[in-house]
């Protein structure tokens, strides 16, 4: 067993030794498992290399006083391994990490994904009130309210074995680091020099994140030059926990096309020490497999517990526990860049299982609930009786599938849950074969062809509704064109075009109607 130096921070890779670097940062009172989900999928293009904080899993209890410092620690580790460049994700704090990283060391960044993050976390007196309850009695009250904070509530009452892991996992956290790391979260403060971030950036938030959601990553897009956004519907804080699918996705997107891999010299990694065997870590990294093991070999680098007290601890932070599959529904994963639809299929799912992942987590596939909307006995192949009511039933072609099933899926991921319900709700035998059209060759077929993606088909989306005069939809397609990556500002553009090709009184009309839909989804994130 070997001790890490104060100075470095406890790691894992896994990957191909010769592939780029990935960094993966944690959130405040998690470990590296926190990823667990993700690391098959990106394992296969980069060599995905994960620490923990001061304080948390194998890393020593050495309390680090500021952001900067941790980030130097992260560099002083990478150092010894040789690594020189690599790409960066970052949940909360992590994501914090990765800000510091782009201002401070910007050459040594490839491309930053920014998750659940802010430029400035709350303010520096929540922080210092958060610090003083743990000093005054420590991480218990924390660790209770843990899955409130990063959960939803209906993801947090259908995983219970989850919601006790975030419990867990944030009492084997030393206190005197969580007090360090809420007075170097008080202290954050990036917010007037986002500007200087040059590197390719994805900014993601959870749709339901109480703590860093739209609005703070509204803030981070529009500081930061060129970012990108994507919000995920049905996440709270921890989104890489209770959205897996979509993360990791949204990462594998975001990273292959800011990053493309490239050879080992390229990326300015070294080869890979030899595995050092890990000793009774406070946190085992991976017991029976919730995780499948991704392509080539893991390197763990072990530390003995600074605390012998949480080296007693009987518990495995992560590996996330893996909940029995059930009936209930799952909320499909959002993708990063999407556009606008016309409409929403499908009773409002309940929240997620946690379901175990088989081969390689295969991101982007959970199963999407299929919408109660009445259908006609058999459904005809041809579009063409659905005023009538009924159909006469032609078999599907052999070996061409149905495209309903990735309709209401896109659906969903572009529109939103809270829209397609409401329509859903509204579809009755008279509507039911309308649906089912729009379902399967708008969203089915045209809007899942790989040749635009969902940020651009957002674009044409939006120029279609201002030209045709239908602002009855424009609403839901300025929302959608928000969770699919557009800003505010690319959305201004684009309605400033239109004012140019389809007449000044079509635009200012679409003006008045985006205005308002950007000021509504400010104004609920904050």
């Amino acid at each position: 067993m070997s001790e890490t130096p104060s100075n470095t921070l406890h790691y894992r890779f896994d990957g191909p030794e010769d592939a780029p670097v990935l960094i993966l940062g944690p959130s405040l009172g998690t470990t590296w498992h926190m990823w667990d989900r993700q690391v098959p999928e990106l394992a296969r293009h980069w060599r995905v290399f994960r620490f923990e904080l001061p304080g948390h899993g194998g890393t020593p209890a050495v309390p680090a006083g500021s952001v900067g410092e941790l980030a130097v620690r992260l560099l002083t580790t990478l150092d010894s391994l040789g690594v020189r460049h690599f790409g960066y994700a970052g949940c909360a704090f992590g994501g914090a990490i990765g800000a510091e990283l782009a201002l401070r060391h910007p050459e040594r960044l490839a491309s930053l994904a920014l998750i659940a993050a802010s430029p400035r976390f709350g303010t520096a007196d929540e922080f210092r009130q958060r610090a003083a309850t743990v000093r005054a009695g420590g991480l218990e009250p924390i660790a209770r309210s843990a899955p409130e904070r990063w959960f939803t509530g209906g993801f947090a009452s259908a995983q219970p074995a989850i919601t006790d892991w975030a419990v867990q996992m944030v009492r084997t956290t030393d206190p005197g680091c969580y007090v360090a790391a809420c007075e170097a979260l008080a202290a954050f403060d990036v917010r007037h020099e986002l500007a200087r971030i040059g590197v390719p950036t994805l900014v993601l938030a959870g749709s339901e994140d109480q703590v860093t959601g739209p609005a703070e990553a509204h803030t981070l897009v529009a500081g930061i030059p060129d970012a990108r956004f994507a919000v995920v519907p049905g996440a709270s804080h921890l989104v890489p926990v209770e959205q897996p699918a979509a993360v990791t996705e949204l990462l594998l997107n975001h990273f292959s096309a800011s990053w493309p891999a490239t050879p080992e010299s390229a990326t300015g990694a070294a080869p890979i020490p030899a595995a050092v065997p890990a000793g009774p870590a406070p946190m085992p990294m991976a017991p029976p497999a919730p995780v499948p093991a991704p392509p080539g070999p893991a390197t763990t680098q072990a530390a003995a517990p600074a605390d012998p007290a949480r080296a007693a601890a009987p518990f495995d932070p992560f590996p996330i526990p893996t909940p029995a599959l059930g009936p209930t529904p799952q909320l499909g994963p959002v993708p990063q860049l999407g556009p606008v639809p016309l409409d929403g299929p499908a009773p409002a799912p309940e929240p997620a299982p946690f379901a175990p992942a088989p081969d390689p987590v295969p991101f982007a596939s959970d199963p999407v609930p299929v919408p109660a909307v009445p259908a006609p006995p058999a459904q005809s192949a041809q579009p063409a009786s659905p005023v009538e009511g009924a159909s006469s039933a032609e078999p599907r072609p052999a070996g061409r599938p149905d495209p309903y099933d990735t309709g209401i899926k896109v659906r969903r991921e572009v529109l939103g849950d809270a829209h397609v319900d409401r329509v859903l709700a509204l579809t009755d035998d008279f509507s039911a074969d309308f649906q089912e059209l729009v379902t399967r060759y708008a969203w089915g077929e045209v809007w899942d062809r790989p040749a635009l993606d969902r940020r651009l088909r957002s674009c044409v989306a939006l120029t279609a509704l201002v030209a045709g005069g239908h602002l009855e939809d424009l609403a839901a397609h300025t929302r959608a064109a928000l969770r699919n990556g557009l800003g505010p500002h690319e959305i201004r553009e684009i309605l400033l075009q239109t004012a140019v090709y389809c007449g000044v009184p079509a635009a200012n009309r679409a003006f008045a109607v985006a205005q308002q839909v950007v000021r509504e989804e400010t104004a609920s994130a904050e």
